[in-house]
């Protein structure tokens, strides 16, 4: 399969309007360790060589810094993709991802702020900063250990006074159906829902249900649940909050510990609104894990076929949508959920929501999604064009049994046996 995707690469590169150097991969090439435990077989072989060539491609097109450092486990999600679509969407997604991170840091070439306070503390300026004149000192493991004990004591203080919110529950049940962008896009959800979660003064109760991963969904998982595995600089040391989100196979109403008539599930396809005031039976609250875009996949099937009475948000009470979709975050529903439960102004809060959405949106680039629409084809015109090139697999026929021949005929054979019934009855 390498030879075609070469030919479109060279095809691409004529076409273009700046030839770019062969780009160097060797630093994105799996580990020997990875190479020894999955590529063993020829077919393996020449998968890995199609795979180094559709990344080397698109180095070449989107430049040689466009993704990050490329460890086993991505190349573990990345071998076993086995949709040439998905794997496009895929490269696509770690690009996108590593360019929000570098506009949310400022990019490399902005100057860190300990070196301003430093030049700021030796011309004599009174700096307040971690390491300048400050009295106590929160930071990494420290800082975390105070916010552990504070979300924990603020649940149990909760669960004490009997004040606590109805138990929070994401519904996992199509995440193994997805492709790996969506997949990553709803584990980094769950893990910001956390976040939110961890540092508000009325936390909810999570649990994750129906969270049955398979491998390429455990690799995405180990990369972004950092509640549940840590940091990866951290992991052999990391221990979990005893508070921190459940994670289980089982369903909803097992989860949730109530009857189906004390939960809600929210989708905002649900035909019927939130109530005004919140029932006072209800002890738990369903998130779905999906964008609703096709019936099967939708959070108001999984609602029914559950028997669990499903609720919109009233967003369009409080929000005109004009061209953005009406799909909020997991943790942007949250927030709402909280002031709903708590009897605040939920207008207020989904506002809120919505402008935070909108605001932490990044404009799409039309000339990067004209470029990465011609990845696309480059790939998929290379993959058919191997399917046309491989020879066929020849079928053998099975061999045909040969005719059993008998020794004697059938007329011989019954003589035989009325012969041998004549003796045994005179014998007897």
């Amino acid at each position: 399969m390498l030879r075609p995707v070469w030919f479109q690469r060279r095809r691409w590169l004529s076409t273009s309007s700046s030839p770019s150097d062969d780009i160097e991969v060797k630093s994105f090439l799996p580990s020997e360790a990875f190479v020894k435990q999955f590529v063993k077989r020829p077919s393996h072989r020449e998968k890995l060589t199609s795979l180094i060539s559709e990344l080397q491609i698109f180095l070449e097109m989107f430049g040689k810094d466009s993704l990050p450092q490329f460890t086993d486990s991505i190349w573990f999600t990345y071998f076993n993709t086995w949709l040439a679509e998905e794997r496009c969407e895929f490269l696509n997604h770690l690009r996108l991802e590593r360019k929000n991170r570098q506009l949310t840091d400022g990019g490399a070439e902005k100057e860190q702020i300990s070196v301003i306070n430093q030049r700021k503390y030796d011309n004599g300026e009174m700096v307040y900063a971690p390491g300048f004149n400050t009295l106590v000192e929160l930071r990494g493991q420290d800082f975390r250990g105070v916010i552990d004990r504070m979300y924990g004591s603020r649940l149990l203080s909760l669960q004490r006074c009997e004040e606590e919110l109805p138990k929070l529950i994401v519904d996992c049940r199509f995440l193994t159906e997805f492709s790996i962008a969506v997949q990553s896009t709803f584990v980094k959800q769950i893990q910001a829902l956390h976040d939110s979660n961890w540092n508000s003064r009325l936390p909810f109760n999570i649990t994750v249900a129906n969270f049955r991963p398979d491998n390429q969904l455990a690799e995405i998982i180990k990369r972004h649940l950092l509640f549940h595995f840590g940091p990866p600089s951290s992991s052999d040391s990391f221990s979990r909050h005893p508070f921190a989100p459940t994670l289980t196979t089982k369903g909803i109403e097992y989860a949730s510990g109530s009857p189906r008539s004390d939960i809600m599930y929210i989708s905002w396809r649900a035909t019927q609104f939130l109530p005004d005031e919140p029932p006072p039976n209800v002890r738990a609250v369903v998130l779905c894990a999906s964008k609703d875009h096709q019936p099967w996949s939708s959070s108001v099937s999984a609602a029914v076929k559950d028997g669990i009475e499903a609720y919109r948000l009233p967003l369009e009470r409080y929000v005109r949508f004009e061209k953005t979709t009406k799909h909020l975050p997991l943790s942007a529903v949250s927030s709402i959920l909280r002031s709903y439960f708590r009897k605040d102004d939920i207008g207020e809060s989904i506002r809120l929501a919505v402008e935070l959405r909108n605001k932490n949106a990044r404009p799409t680039d039309k000339t990067e999604q004209e470029l990465f629409e011609r990845y696309k084809a480059v790939v998929r015109d290379a993959v058919a064009k191997a399917k046309e090139e491989k020879p066929p697999i020849p079928r053998i026929k099975p061999e045909q049994k040969k005719p059993k021949k008998h020794r004697y005929t059938r007329e011989e054979r019954r003589k035989m046996r009325e012969e041998q019934a004549m003796l045994s009855s005179q014998s007897s």
